[in-house]
């Protein structure tokens, strides 16, 4: 209740501003910071903003994480056994990608638009890496693949309908933040459409920090990856031998 009160003081602050600026679109995130614990089950953050809106405008806010490589793979039935025979790796993907619009995207504009703007699954950059081989299928195939494991994870998602808009100037979205998130900065895209065509573009960031024990560790890992991968099998030996000396008695 308190954090929709504060939203709501800050969305009429917003709406305010936007009398006396030149931008038509004000928006802004409830935090600007996440932190990621040991116990982090994931977060919600609320985005509002107000905009000059007319009836038949949308809004579509994008919201991108830093990019990594990520292996994909394709599994084939080898006499009645079903292996990995392909592997790919496609390089430089964003690690967390949700849209969430009033609409549909291929509603709110046209594709060309779509493609300028780098909206929308479609038109995220497909590049593979060197070593990668695909012998068999087209690329697109992969390219579906890949969108349908990251969805899976909850690190993509497309939902129309869930920026709410109200009295035409005011709008909220929630942005749920999974578990599995990666630490980064994160960009945050709202883009105001009008007739099809972008009309205003707002762009805010999110920090997402690993903190407390969970960021030691994660420190550790990366600066002493050598040690901290013979720790972590000294560490496991030692576990499952206590575990089978507590078994035998």
């Amino acid at each position: 209740m308190i954090r929709f009160l504060l939203s709501t003081v800050m969305v009429l602050m917003l709406s305010a501003s936007l009398g006396h600026a030149q931008n038509r679109l004000v928006a802004d995130l409830d935090q600007k910071e996440v932190q990621i614990t040991t116990g982090f089950n994931g977060a919600e953050l609320l985005l509002f903003g107000a905009l000059d809106r007319a009836s038949v405008d949308d809004i579509a806010i994008i919201v991108t994480g830093p990019s990594k490589n990520i292996a994909i793979r394709r599994k084939s039935n080898v006499a009645g056994i079903w292996l990995n025979t392909e592997n790919a790796e496609v390089v430089g993907l964003p690690s967390f990608y949700h849209i969430l619009t009033t609409k549909p995207l291929d509603v709110i504009s046209s594709e060309n638009t779509l493609r300028i703007n780098n909206l929308g699954f479609d038109h995220i950059p497909f590049r593979l890496a060197r070593d990668s081989r695909i012998d068999d299928g087209p690329e697109a195939e992969w390219k579906q693949a890949l969108v349908r494991n990251m969805q899976k994870t909850g690190l993509w998602s497309n939902r129309s309908g869930e920026v709410e808009v109200i009295s035409d100037v005011l709008f909220r979205a929630d942005i749920e933040i999974p578990a599995n998130i990666m630490p980064g900065d994160y960009n945050v895209r709202i883009l105001h459409f009008r007739d099809g065509a972008v009309v205003e573009e707002n762009l805010s960031t999110l920090n997402v920090v690993k903190s407390g024990l969970s960021a030691e560790i994660y420190r550790i890992a990366h600066e002493y990856a050598a040690f901290y991968g013979i720790f972590a099998i000294i560490f496991a030996v030692a576990s499952g031998w206590l575990a089978a000396v507590a078994f035998r008695k």
